[in-house]
């Protein structure tokens, strides 16, 4: 357990990252990274590129962005002995990603060794889908939960205990400073009652997703599933949130950004680290870290497994593939 230390914080942003490695050779495996035309998920995907997969798919929202990242990859990896996918992937809608999964399963080439899910949105302004869902809880939670229990048969199957496939959320630190949900209402839902998050709440979600995954997973699979935090970085996001302002102004002269290349180090090296004790866990600075006080105490625990109900529950009803998958693969739980 802990709380956010803002001196902790500084020496994670001050501290050097380890430039990304692959312990294992990649040269057979698949890498999925979803919003890969800027910031973070670009700069991770040309780091999976220089490491020469079997194959790389890389997402952006429209073809027109697809066309426009793949060139960009190309270039910044030198023209890698690779292939390349660039597909499309609108997470602002439940259908496209049922449609993406169908794609996956028709030309994907039938493996999934890790899975990056990067892509979200943070707009200023309220939006709903034409699900009719905050687009943020959507986008970043929803959606990328959708997304990674259709493809979870795959990374399952391509896993083996020498090299253990992998699912990666980002997530942030600010999932420290989420208000504290709760579960002790059985007839309301609570995704219902936070369908208008904050950045805070969405990071907790990611989390709370992960370790209830994580905890579910048979002992026998050799898997890797855990939540990253890539510090603050010059992003879409934090462009859009924090552009203006004296917070901006502070944050810039004391140095406190990393550059994006810096922050998908921590993406990638939860994708390719031989380190297996970061399964069901937080990453900060390419290191376990301690999660935030509330997700241990009984009402976090409470909701935590309570959100993962809803969730499945919300998700069958979009794609009955899904709870197929979740009584094939993963195992009950009972909770304390």
């Amino acid at each position: 357990m802990a709380v956010f230390s803002f001196f902790q914080y500084l020496r994670e942003q001050w501290r050097a990252l380890p430039q990304p490695r692959a312990v294992d050779n990649v040269s057979s495996k698949t890498f999925l990274v979803t919003g890969s035309n800027v910031g973070l998920g670009f700069e991770a995907s040309v780091h999976l590129a220089k490491m020469r997969p079997k194959l790389l798919i890389a997402t952006s929202r429209n073809q027109v962005k697809c066309e426009l990242a793949r060139k960009s990859i190309l270039e910044r990896a030198v023209e890698p002995n690779m292939d390349l996918y660039t597909w499309p992937l609108e997470l602002g809608s439940f259908q496209n990603v049922r449609s993406f999964a169908d794609r996956f399963a028709m030309e994907g080439n039938g493996t999934l060794n890790t899975l990056v899910a990067n892509a979200g949105v943070f707009p200023n302004d309220y939006i709903r889908t034409q699900d009719d869902w905050e687009i943020m809880l959507q986008v970043n939670y929803l959606s990328t939960a959708l997304l990674s229990i259709l493809l979870l048969p795959y990374l399952i199957n391509s896993s083996s205990p020498d090299s253990p496939s992998r699912l990666v959320f980002v997530s942030s630190f600010a999932h420290y400073f989420a208000p504290e949900l709760k579960a002790s209402d059985s007839r309301n839902s609570i995704l219902e009652t936070i369908n208008q998050p904050n950045l805070a709440t969405l990071a907790l979600l990611g989390i709370m997703f992960i370790r209830e995954l994580a905890s579910r997973l048979p002992e026998s699979i050799p898997f890797v599933a855990c939540a990253v935090n890539p510090g603050l970085c010059h992003s879409e996001i934090t462009r859009s949130t924090f552009s203006k302002g004296w917070f901006s102004s502070m944050i810039k002269r004391l140095a406190l950004v990393r550059s994006t290349e810096e922050g998908s180090r921590t993406l990638v090296h939860a994708a390719v680290a031989s380190d297996r004790s970061m399964h069901g866990r937080y990453l900060s600075g390419c290191e376990v870290a301690e999660e935030g006080d509330y997700l241990f105490t009984p009402e976090g625990k409470a909701c935590s497994a309570k959100i993962w109900d809803e969730t499945i529950t919300l998700l069958s009803g979009i794609d009955g593939r899904v709870l197929e998958i979740v009584e094939k693969y993963l195992r009950p739980l009972i909770h304390d």
